[in-house]
């Protein structure tokens, strides 16, 4: 449409169209609508039927009670006099109309979008949003067997756009050439477009409100030039002219936002941030102030002199959804009087609502007496809105626990790539939420289950554990051994129904490291710095034969420069965690029983004797004796080698000692490395005063084999630690701590390959260990 003629438009109120041919606009070319039967209605319907009370403006010759259904997983659009237009929840898109006598449903042909208007009229565009369509087909859902009505946008005019439909009248607002959009409203008659322009309406930009409460009234917000107050304008269809209008003294950005009835008029005003509701009677200049917000999020509509809204989900600091705290409250729907700011609430949650022809609201809601489904709300015999159940959903109000995935143990292996958790629930409209919690440190994770799919009785949902630790921040390690437990909080979406909380508990097991301080698999490194601070270095795998990652230097306590030598010894005292000795300066051997918790992973050391001072060289962590316990071997200043068998008893931890054998004395470094050589026991690797590496396998009675040459120029390591399997993949490694001059220690880590006669692959570097001390001892 050009300028010339929409100058025309604006000086006369009224003309039938009948530009170019009739046909071209009104081509019928879209096919008739499939009637489904109501047994069939929808693919996600229950068996069992449901008797509703027929609306009053159901005029056809229908029952007083029919079976109609409320498709599930689905919100309302529209209602009209025969039926009601609903679409699915997600992003397969299906709308479907349901009528009211027999409940028997029609689902529209695929668009990309769809609307209705206080009527049995539904709107179909060929754009996303449909008001940015130019090709529109209008489908009578009062004969679902005729063709629909194509409207060609550009045939009209590039300057219409489509704002909605009331009744059988189509919303467009024109652009104009001094400015501002303004309102028609086009009507099909008799194979024609009759188009008029509203009468009446203030100059300026105008735009189409929600739908209004009756079938024969529309209202427009518009914004005036300066000096003018922006208004809310009530239109009676039939005449196309303004018949009420109300100054709003707010800002004119909410103005799209208002609500009508045949008495009152109520619309949205804002100052900054604060949002209002006004209300007024139509023709009159007083208005009721009924809500202030801090936001426009109210979707509010008039039933009678009544204001219904939703009240909005709590809103955290942020500023969004508290979603990621925890399942968001319903949402009831309430109603103030504009009269007496008397307030009540009607249904405990509502979702959506379209306005009905009789001036009725149709809702998307429930209550846990009626259940879920669609309700009407309108004056009772006291002029107060009640709300009645139209067509029920038929789904069980409650949601319970099917079954779960959540085995009751989980080895460590299990964990490595992370691990699929599942829940199965009878609803799948339920807003879910699960609480996994480590009971021994209390760590804890929430997180909100996404759907994995199944039926409207049952739905699968997941969640995939990394397996690491359940508290955030970038230095997450593995997760701890130990019991969990899981709390499943199940809400439905429409907050009918009780909510379902219901939980149970799990246990993460991995063989004992000895060096693993915080209990997750995983090796750490105890260092100390010249002052005699100990530092707990963490580490874990990147992949398999990688280096391990630092994890982050963790401080264990002060006043270790008391001890002159000191060893993990793995699990001797008992326990299931790893366990640590010291020798302090006098020949005293003491233990540290490990907690498992990497903040404080030494219970209060235990006196194990005294007379230590006559050994050179320590190494625990290895089972050199086929019992299942950690032991100890010692070499005394005369090179003989001594076993301590560990007895599993944390006040005597060890055994009287057993001489191995003599010749020791040559080596200055010693440690145990576990299993190299496929056996059951453990074994030990020593390195010699010129630097070459020697493995003694073990022969699981506490004595050895003769020594197999493995290795090199080791005499440049300050520390040589077997570390236990420390990339995961079932193999004893070894880790290497070589000091730079400033007394910084940087880590090598050597993968286990297996194979007894070449035990380590190359070296591959860390990197400095973290911390912000130099160390001068590790193990």
């Amino acid at each position: 449409m050009n300028h010339t003629r929409a100058q025309e438009y604006k000086h006369r109120p009224g003309r039938r169209l009948t530009v170019l041919a009739v046909t071209a606009v009104l081509a019928a070319t879209g096919g008739t609508l499939a009637t489904v039967p109501a047994t069939a209605a929808t693919s996600d319907s229950n068996e069992t039927g449901a008797t509703a009370t027929t609306p009053a403006h159901a005029t056809e010759a229908a029952p007083q009670e029919a079976t109609v259904r409320f498709p599930q997983n689905s919100e309302i659009v529209s209602a009209g006099t025969t039926g009601f237009l609903s679409r699915t929840k997600g992003s397969t898109l299906e709308h479907r109309w349901t009528r009211y006598a027999d409940g028997t449903s029609t689902v529209l042909p695929a668009a990309a979008s769809v609307t209705g208007g206080v009527s049995d009229i539904v709107v179909a565009g060929d754009r996303m949003k449909i008001g940015d369509s130019r090709f529109l087909k209008v489908y009578d859902m009062a004969a679902p067997a005729a063709a629909p009505v194509e409207v060609h946008l550009d045939e009209l005019g590039a300057d219409y756009t489509f704002a909605g439909a009331i009744g059988r009248t189509l919303v467009f607002m024109v652009d104009m050439p001094e400015g501002g959009r303004q309102p028609h409203l086009v009507t099909v008659e008799g194979g024609s477009l009759d188009d008029r322009v509203v009468s009446g309406i203030p100059t300026g930009p105008c735009y189409f409100n929600a739908p209004a409460h009756a079938s024969d009234t529309a209202v427009f917000g518009c914004r005036p030039p300066d000096g003018e107050a922006p208004a809310t304008a009530v239109v009676d269809l039939a005449s196309a002219t303004v018949v009420s209008r109300h100054d709003v003294s707010g800002s004119p950005l909410a103005l799209p936002k208002a609500a009508v009835s045949d008495t009152h008029v109520a619309w949205y005003e804002s100052n900054a941030s604060i949002f209002t509701i006004h209300v007024a009677r139509r023709g009159t200049a007083e208005r009721r102030q009924l809500k202030e917000r801090a936001y426009g999020s109210d979707d509010f509509r008039l039933v009678g002199g009544w204001v219904t809204r939703f009240e909005p989900r709590a809103i955290d600091e942020a500023g969004g959804t508290n979603d990621s705290v925890s399942p968001p409250p319903p949402r009831p729907l309430v109603a103030e009087s504009a009269e007496t700011g008397e307030t009540m609430e009607l249904l405990m949650h509502a979702s959506t609502s379209a306005p009905a022809p009789d001036g009725s609201l149709m809702v998307r809601g429930g209550t846990p007496e009626a259940g879920e489904g669609l309700y009407r709300v309108a004056l009772g015999a006291k002029g107060k809105p009640e709300a009645t159940m139209v067509a029920p959903t038929g789904q069980a109000s409650t949601v319970t626990l099917l079954g779960t995935t959540v085995p009751a143990v989980l080895p460590g292996a299990q964990l490595t790539n992370g691990i699929d958790l599942s829940w199965d629930l009878s609803r799948g409209d339920a807003y879910v939420w699960v609480r996994l919690t480590h009971v021994r440190t209390g760590d804890q994770q929430s997180r909100r289950l996404a759907d994995e799919g199944g039926t409207a009785a049952r739905r699968t949902l997941g969640m995939r554990w990394d397996g690491m630790q359940l508290t955030g921040g970038s230095s997450r390690s593995a997760a701890p051994n130990g019991e969990y437990t899981w709390e499943l909080t199940a809400r439905p979406d429409d907050g009918i129904g009780p909510e379902l909380r219901t939980g149970g508990r799990f246990t993460v097991t991995r063989p004992v490291g000895a060096h693993d301080y915080n209990d997750n698999g995983t090796p750490d490194v105890l260092v100390r710095d010249v002052d005699g601070l100990l530092v707990r270095v963490g580490m874990r795998a990147s992949a398999a034969g990688e280096p391990l990652v630092h994890e982050g230097a963790f401080d264990v306590g002060p006043g270790w420069q008391v001890y002159d030598r000191m060893e993990s010894v793995g699990n001797v005292a008992g326990t299931s965690v790893s366990d640590a000795i010291a020798r302090d300066r006098s020949g005293v051997l003491w233990l540290y029983e490990g907690t498992g918790l990497g903040t404080k992973p030494f219970r209060t050391r235990k006196r194990i004797g005294g007379g230590w001072g006559i050994y050179d060289r320590l190494a625990g962590g290895s089972d050199l004796t086929d019992d299942g316990r950690a032991d100890v071997v010692a070499t005394d200043k005369a090179g003989i080698l001594w076993l301590y068998s560990g007895t599993g008893n944390t006040n005597a931890p060890f055994s009287a000692r057993k001489r191995i054998g003599g010749g020791w004395g040559i080596y200055n470094a010693l440690t145990a490395v576990g299993n190299l050589a496929g056996a059951a026991t453990g074994d030990l690797v020593a390195r010699d005063k010129a630097g070459v590496l020697w493995l003694y396998l073990g022969k699981g009675d506490g004595t050895f084999a003769s020594r197999t040459r493995i290795g090199a120029g080791w005499n440049t390591h300050a520390e040589i630690i077997g570390i236990g399997d420390g990339n995961g993949d079932g193999r004893s490694d070894l880790l290497a701590l070589k000091r730079d001059p400033g007394g910084r220690h940087s880590s090598y880590f050597y993968a286990g390959t297996g194979d007894w006669r070449a035990p380590f692959k190359g070296a591959k570097g860390n990197g400095v260990l973290p911390g912000d001390l130099s160390y001068e001892t590790g193990f």
